[in-house]
């Protein structure tokens, strides 16, 4: 089973195999894992294969049903995710009955990027839980006949976002279940789903990405430069969808103006150091600053590495040179020390901090450290 949309995850397509190879499909599935992964990918991929028209444990990709799937126009698979309230709306009402025009088209918008990338996270203004009225529909469908040769597929997206009331009705219909149908629910927080949805559903954990699977992704998919998508795969900490989102970031720009700035700070050229600081800070981009000063880690890990020996692991391969300059100037625990005070800013950027003070401390902190080794060679 390839699965090709689906970035890595092997130990989960092999326990999926397993299940489908045996003919004994659950009721109910829970898809965990952190956001990004690929588990919305996996839930529409498994609902293609269960109505694939060549049946096996594969879709074919080629047969009407495959098709629809990919494009989510299948009538046997039912998205299900957060909603807002229309106006007016009662108890009475469909899911998509009250919500005006504009509301209508982000809806209709949002399914058509999912189809044409899975990873995507689909969002809707104003939309905070999954709606009672979304499960009543998916009950009252449930008790119809399918439209078609294949299984009902429910895909509960955000899963952590069902209601209580909403919650409740989902574990009736899970503790009732069709043998036609076949529920995913995809989750990044197991821990706010009822214990016994949870214990209704086979749970499978998504592992994060690794480096090499996102960076692989990102140069055949997006055409991306081998170093720009190892930087982006790096930043991404594991998630396809962080690395898509910085997929319109110039990581390129971003990674030079963080070796400038360590340039400045070796020198302790304050003024510079000042300047840049500000300048940082005016846009107030905490997404552009989070990922400079994850480059300067990147930078003062990848010094290390080429001082200890494994330049294998280095992820700015295209500048060993520079690298090497700095691992010679620079104490191999001192570039340690300096890398670990960047996370201890980084964690602390979403905070409510000052962010000029944050950033212009921690300059000072990597000048201090940086500058150990020539100042032991003064003494």
């Amino acid at each position: 089973m390839s699965w090709d949309r689906v970035i890595g995850q092997t130990r989960v397509k092999h326990l999926l195999r397993q299940i489908l190879a045996s003919g004994r499909i659950p009721g109910a599935f829970l898809f965990e894992g952190p956001d990004g992964v690929g588990k919305d990918a996996m839930a529409i991929e498994l609902a293609k294969t269960l109505n694939c028209e060549k049946g096996g444990g594969e879709p074919c990709e080629e047969c009407a049903s495959c098709k629809q799937a990919n494009l989510l126009q299948h009538p046997n698979i039912r998205l299900v995710f957060p909603l807002p309230r229309g106006e007016s709306e009662t108890k009475d009402d469909g899911p998509l009955d009250r919500l005006d025009e504009k509301t209508m088209k982000n809806v209709r918008e949002e399914i058509v990027l999912k189809a044409q990338d899975p990873y995507h996270r689909i969002s809707v203004p104003r939309a905070q839980v999954i709606k009672i009225s979304s499960i009543r529909e998916v009950i009252r469908e449930d008790s119809l006949s399918l439209y078609q040769h294949g299984k009902r597929v429910v895909i509960v997206m955000q899963a952590e976002e069902v209601g209580t009331e909403s919650a409740n009705a989902l574990l009736k219909v899970l503790e009732e279940p069709n043998q036609g149908t076949v529920f995913v629910l995809t989750t990044s927080k197991r821990s706010a789903l009822l214990p016994t949805i949870v214990s209704r559903c086979q749970s499978l954990r998504f592992d994060l990405l690794s480096e090499d699977e996102i960076a692989g992704a990102l140069v055949s998919r997006h055409s991306l430069d081998s170093a720009d998508a190892k930087l982006k795969a790096r930043l991404a900490a594991g998630s396809y969808s962080k690395a898509m989102e910085l997929l319109e970031t110039d990581t390129m720009e971003i990674r030079d103006e963080a070796l400038n700035m360590l340039r400045d700070v070796a020198v302790r050229n304050y003024s510079q150091i000042s300047v840049r600081a500000k300048k940082a800070l005016e846009s107030k981009d905490i997404q552009r600053l989070e990922t400079l000063l994850k480059m300067l880690q990147i930078w003062l890990r990848d010094a290390a590495i080429v001082h200890f020996g494994t330049r294998e692991q280095v992820i700015n391969q295209d500048r060993v040179d520079t690298l090497e300059k700095m691992a010679s100037s620079f104490d191999a625990t001192h570039l340690v020390e300096a890398a670990n005070s960047v996370d201890e800013s980084i964690r602390h950027l979403n905070g409510n901090v000052n962010l000029g003070l944050l950033f212009v401390n921690l300059l000072l902190n990597l000048s201090g450290l940086l500058n150990k080794k020539k100042e032991a060679r003064n003494v």
